[in-house]
């Protein structure tokens, strides 16, 4: 049985889970005996303590034994066949991955975020120049790793289509207003929902929509009239987000990094049968199918048709819901795509693939 040994910043980030995490199960019954190292304690783990000098040198405390943990998972990886890494291994430049590679050079190299962009340039290019084999999460970032290896393989951000419950609609006419939701990380909202704030709150005022926000902690917008409902993120609750929103948002600015996005919440979105609205950046051209599973806009007449569309047509909504969700299921599931990943493992440990 071959060995996988996975590295991840935490057992709960985003990428940690829907790069690897969650195809821990379907590599077991392909017959991979998966490790799986995150970061301990993990990447964004902050000090208990309130005392603010006490608070400091538990957190240098913390992280120095991350270090030390990941120091023991390098020195454990040589045992391995295939080793995957998730961005990096506890950042702050190349001392573990250097280290890694002498251990074990059979890594492959995963990314789903545009993190060569600024000081962080020369260890992605270090790391894909000498990965067995380097994943991209989109093409964006794929252009970015062929620059420096020839042995690249897209492999998309996917969700795992079995564990959501899809959206019902019979009953919808009958219910109260329709709500509008977005869904991500606290640390997005500035630079993908802020800037969409008053077109959103003049859209709000003629189509008389509820505004839904899921993030990790309690948003603190900037002044706005925007009126909004927050719910709290859980992984329980991910795979609900059918209960909170009808329509899910995936606003983006045309710059570098937000090209390299992923679209995890559109996959959200679709799995749970909810139509979208999504600005045309990166990858979110590739899945939205514009008028079939949502609409892809630009300037704000264009999202204001598209959600003035979705708002008064209740049948709409279904159809556009019922299409994501079976676009979701065939070409952005980890049935879809779990194969693709195993291939690629079993050809850097050796095994033909």
């Amino acid at each position: 049985m071959s060995r996988i040994l996975g590295m991840t910043q935490s057992a709960f980030d985003p990428a940690s889970r829907v790069r690897f995490i969650q195809f821990i199960p379907g590599l077991r019954k392909e017959g991979w005996d998966v490790v799986h190292r995150p970061n301990e304690p993990d990447r964004q783990w902050l000090s208990p303590l309130r005392p603010r000098l006490l608070r400091a040198a538990h957190y240098r405390a913390g992280r120095a034994v991350m270090k030390v943990n990941r120091w023991m998972d390098v020195r454990g990886a040589r045992d391995a066949d295939v080793v995957f890494v998730n961005r990096d291994l506890a950042g702050g430049g190349l001392f573990f991955e250097r280290r890694l590679f002498r251990q074990n050079p059979r890594v492959v190299f995963d990314f789903d975020d545009a993190i060569f962009i600024g000081r962080n340039e020369y260890a992605v290019r270090w790391m894909c120049e000498h990965a067995g084999w380097v994943t991209p999460g989109n093409s964006y970032l794929a252009e970015f790793a062929r620059k420096y290896s020839s042995r690249v393989s897209i492999i998309p951000t996917v969700v795992d289509t079995d564990r959501y419950v899809v959206r019902r609609t019979d009953g919808e006419e009958r219910r109260g207003s329709v709500r509008i939701g977005w869904s991500g990380s606290d640390r997005s909202l500035p630079s993908s929902l802020y800037p969409f704030l008053d077109m959103l709150a003049r859209l709000q005022r003629s189509l008389h929509f509820e505004f839904v926000i899921i993030t990790n902690s309690p948003p603190r917008l900037p002044s706005t009239d925007l009126r909004f409902t927050f719910h709290p993120w859980s992984v329980e609750d991910e795979y609900r987000i059918e209960s909170t929103m009808d329509v899910g948002l995936m606003p983006l600015v045309d710059e570098e990094f937000q090209r390299g996005k992923c679209g995890l919440k559109l996959l959200q979105y679709m799995a749970a049968g909810i139509p979208t609205v999504a600005s045309p950046v990166g990858v979110n051209r590739d899945i939205v199918v514009h008028g079939k599973t949502g609409y892809l806009a630009t300037t704000p007449g264009e999202w204001e048709d598209a959600l003035s569309e979705l708002v008064r047509s209740a049948s709409l909504r279904a159809a556009m819901g019922a299409a994501g969700r079976s676009v979701c299921e065939e070409q952005w599931s980890i049935r879809r795509w779990l194969p693709e990943l195993s291939d690629i493992l079993h050809r850097v440990a050796g095994n033909g693939g």
